[in-house]
């Protein structure tokens, strides 16, 4: 009856597979631990490096309440999940009594049952994981804007269909709709998980064509649905707060009509059945009430498609498109108000510009104007700089800043250009080179020159150049002088892991006497590299172990990185924009990187979208709140807050006390030179394309939209017109200033229509203002000067001529400038060769919107436009021809001639006052000669 009685014995032979099989599982431990340890070990290393960065930066405390915060929220994220897995997984392990398993040595089958203890572990270390993905996968973000939402304040600014104040949005709908999402997430994952382990163990079966589910089992699922039918509940109620911030209007998808009267409701009343849907599914999973629980949920999708979607499309299409202005009006109007408010358009100054064509021209106010404007393009310079001041292969310019600076008469424009290394202009770019000796691990200082004049060779008039860079005797720019030329943290500094290491023994850092240079004062203070075990930390973290062999490192050695300013300041401050490049100052002898520090929010109520800096950042909230110093030789990083009424930034403040300082703080010489923001003049240009429309009527038919007008640069190709700075006086100001300027034309012309100029006053405060030019003038754009240049046949004849002798010319920026009730428009000429280009400044083109002249010197351009260039008929004799050369001379000539001479002199000589009082007396010379005066 048991022939396996008579069986031979069984023996303990274990089969010749199974130490291959036990080395392989090593083998596989081994692998495992290892690529562990690689990874904590390089994480920890990184870890250690970056809280040695931000102590000796002077920002730990701004660190560790980040760390804080973003890792606190993943923690806590990823226990709450590993919990509630775990919970649930637990009920679900209530029933795996069922489960035997099976094991056969040789001949012989043993059923077992699966003890608990292994259940519970699994079900353990399963939830862990998931614990960790989830809390991995929590965005870093979300942190921040917890810190943001416990120190939020009142903005004191409500919105007038849900009355909630704007904090509510930007601090609070962030994190309630990424915490809902969340939410969902998790507990359809252990839904899913639960359905799936009870369909394991036979507790959820189908038999008799119907779904069978012990009393425990039913009731666990229908509470699991319960929840996550509650937690659409909560997020179709919060979606009444989302809609305020994309509406769906037809008229520009604004908030609009059928929003507040339709879909606010719509979501309203989903919101409560679905609410009541989960109340009644928890009580038919207790009650085993299957057709109640299905009759919940048909409900809910009934309710989203009739009250979610037809309900509004049909108010839409029959009560919103047949009187659509009249329905939208007040809605436009909330539209256009918050969104001038949420791109600091609310406080712009307007004024009608009053061009009159006939009135007569001021010129010596033109040539005042034009003094103040730089006459020099930054690619113009950018090349010159290149081929003239460069001097080594490994250093090159990247950018040119256009400022202004004190000079013995007033503030002059001075372009600004720093002398940074390329690595790839190291001849022999070994490990030394790059990263220990001096030449190749700082810049060279910077070179200056006069924005608004040239040599007598048409190039820049030089204020700082040479190496190490020396002040022009001549220069009337005192301040622009360099003591310390050192330049270890620029704009483009090979990327933020080029790091050098700095020996303060060396016979090359050295203090501008000769002596020992001093960490943080000499040079950058970096982190000690100290004993081995630091050194190593540092080698791993850079994956460089030539740090842990090169004998001439010390101890007292400073490593330094981050050498990039933007990386610097993102590092301490990622939450802060900063879209565009920074610009360098030369200040106190030393170099020092401003960079335009922004807040921004896609949460805020009612307003527009737009993109922010040509990382396309989409914004419908922005201010330039912060300006960020970076020392070029330390690398010290200082925030400063602007007096701009910013409650974002307030709430940023308040979550890293001690972060910004006020701007009082800045030293006077830095203070000096801040400026307008191009980024936030392009920003604000954008957003005034439409909306400078102030009416319901003009916004919703779209009837004056405006548009970038485009101008010629390097070759004959229109681009984008660009702004740019100068120093001159706008209509109504007492004095000039210095001005950032923009223009447009109507959408789909190029004739001018509006001039948007922009500065930062003294205290730090942005001023706008925006000139509505009238249409029905036609005054003209830069694109019709630019065609009235190409259209004249003497200056045609010119270019052409240039051309077919090999060279290029490049038309540099159009300048607009208003003088009294005119417009002047003044464009540089240069004159560059085909292949490395060192561009000549040769002549100007001035216009005053009617006639088109150019010659060699501005002040002859500004002479022939004044009408020098022709006599008036009264002046000729009787016969009515002019004189013949070397015949009678009419009485006023030797006069006139004299006054011309005398205008040409003050001019040369920059006595613009003096130009201008003899193009007057000039003038009125010649209208005496007219009347016969």
């Amino acid at each position: 009856a048991c022939p396996w009685i008579d069986a031979p014995p069984m023996t303990a032979r274990v089969p010749p597979t199974r130490d291959a099989a036990r080395v392989g599982r090593l083998a596989l431990t081994v692998v495992v631990v290892l690529a562990l340890v690689v990874a904590l070990g390089r994480m920890a290393a990184g870890a250690y490096v970056e809280i040695l960065w931000h102590g000796q930066v002077g920002y730990a405390s701004v660190f560790w309440r980040r760390v804080l915060w973003v890792w606190g929220t993943r923690a806590g994220a990823g226990l709450l999940v590993a919990l509630l897995v775990f919970l649930n997984l637990r009920v679900v392990a209530g029933t795996l009594g069922r489960i035997q398993i099976r094991r056969r040595f040789g001949n012989l089958e043993i059923t077992e049952q699966l003890p608990r203890g292994y259940v519970l572990a699994a079900a353990a270390g399963l939830a862990a994981l998931l614990g960790l993905w989830f809390g991995a996968a929590v965005p870093g973000n979300l942190g921040l804007q917890l810190l943001l939402l416990t120190k939020a304040a009142p903005w004191g600014l409500t919105d007038p269909f849900l009355g909630r104040d704007a904090s509510f949005y930007v601090f609070g709908v962030p994190v309630l709709a990424s915490a809902l999402t969340f939410a969902l997430v998790v507990v359809f994952l252990i839904f899913t998980l639960a359905t799936a382990g009870y369909a394991a163990t036979g507790a959820l079966r189908w038999g008799r064509r119907r779904l069978d589910a012990a009393p425990g089992t039913r009731a666990h699922l229908g509470l699991l649905l319960s929840a996550l039918l509650a937690l659409v509940a909560a997020r179709l109620w919060l979606g009444r707060s989302l809609l305020l911030l994309d509406g769906t209007s037809a008229v520009q998808g604004i908030f609009g009509y059928t929003d507040a009267q339709a879909r606010l409701p719509a979501l309203q009343t989903l919101a409560v059945i679905s609410g009541g849907a989960a109340v009644t599914v928890a009580w038919a999973a207790l009650k085993n009430r299957v057709g109640v629980l299905v009759g919940s949920f048909l409900t809910v999708v009934v309710g989203l498609v009739l009250i979610g979607q037809i309900y509004p499309s049909l108010v839409q299409q029959f009560r919103v498109q047949p009187n659509q202005l009249e329905r939208e009006r007040p809605y436009i109007e909330h539209h256009l108000t918050f969104t001038r408010l949420a791109f600091g358009l609310h406080e712009m100054e307007r004024r009608p510009f009053r061009y009159q064509p006939e009135q007569a021209i001021d010129w010596a106010d033109v040539a005042r104007q034009l003094r103040g404007l730089p006459v020099w393009t930054r690619s113009a310079l950018l090349a010159t700089y290149r081929q003239l001041e460069a001097r080594r292969p490994y250093y090159d310019f990247r950018d040119v800043t256009l400022d202004r600076y004190a000079g013995r008469d007033g503030p002059v424009p001075v372009a600004v250009a720093v002398r940074e290394v390329d690595p790839a202009g190291i001849q022999d770019p070994n490990w030394q080179n790059l990263h220990l000796r001096e030449t190749y691990v700082e810049g060279m200082g910077a070179v200056a020159s006069l924005a608004s004049e040239r040599t007598a060779e048409g190039r820049p008039r030089m204020l700082l150049s040479g190496i190490p860079p020396v002040a022009a005797e001549d220069s009337p720019v005192p301040e622009l002088r360099l003591e310390r030329p050192d330049v270890y943290f620029g704009a483009y500094w090979g990327g933020g892991d080029w790091y050098a290491v700095i020996d303060p023994d060396s016979t090359e850092f050295r203090a501008p006497d000769g002596g020992p240079g001093r960490p943080g004062i000499d040079f950058p203070e970096g982190i000690r590299l100290g004993g081995t075990l630091r050194t190593a930390l540092l080698a791993w973290r850079f994956r460089d172990a030539n740090l842990l062999f090169a004998s001439e490192l010390t101890p007292e050695s400073r490593f330094v990185f981050r050498r990039r300013v933007q990386d610097r300041v993102r590092a301490i401050a990622p939450f802060l924009r900063l879209p565009e490049a920074p610009y360098a100052v030369v200040a106190e002898g030393r170099i020092y990187w401003i960079l335009e520090g922004f807040t921004g929010t896609r949460a805020f109520p009612l307003s527009a979208v737009f993109d922010l800096g040509t990382f396309r950042r989409q914004v419908n909230y922005a201010r330039n709140s912060v300006k960020v110093v970076v020392d070029a030789v330390t690398g010290d990083v200082s925030f400063y807050r602007l007096p701009v009424a910013d409650p974002l930034a307030d709430a940023y403040a308040r979550a890293f006390p001690g972060l910004f300082q006020p701007l009082e703080e800045m030293p006077a010489s830095l203070r000096a030179h801040l400026r307008y923001s191009r980024a936030l003049l392009a920003l604000q240009s954008q957003v005034l394309l439409r909306y400078h429309q102030e009416t319901a009527e003009a916004f919703h038919g779209q009837q004056d939209v405006w548009d970038t007008s485009i101008e010629l640069a390097q070759g004959t190709n229109p681009v984008p017109y660009e702004p740019e700075y100068g120093i001159y006086r706008l209509p109504g100001d007492p004095e000039p200033h210095f001005y950032l300027t923009n223009v447009f034309v109507p959408a789909g012309r190029q004739n001018l229509t509006a001039l948007l100029a922009a500065r930062t006053t003294e205290s730090g405060e942005p001023r706008l203002v925006l000139f509505d030019v009238p249409v029905a003038d036609q005054v003209p754009g830069p694109r019709q000067i630019e065609a009235l240049v190409e259209q004249d046949p003497q200056i045609s004849q010119q270019f052409s001529l240039w051309r077919t002798g090999g060279s290029e010319v490049w038309t540099g920026h159009l300048h607009v400038v208003p003088s009294g009730d005119r417009l002047l428009y003044m464009e540089p000429v240069f004159l560059a060769a085909e292949a490395d280009a060192i561009p000549e400044l040769r002549r100007f083109v001035v216009s005053d919107g009617v006639r088109v002249v150019m010659t060699e010197e501005l002040s002859g351009a500004l002479a022939a436009l004044a009408g020098l260039e022709a006599l008036p008929p009264t002046a000729f004799p009787a016969g009515g021809e002019p004189p013949a050369p070397g015949g009678p001379v009419a009485p006023w000539a030797a006069s006139a001639l004299e006054l011309l001479e005398r205008a040409e002199a003050r001019a040369r000589a920059g006595d613009w006052a003096g130009f201008g009082e003899a193009l007057r007396e000039l003038r009125a010379l010649l209208e005496r000669a007219r009347t016969g005066g």
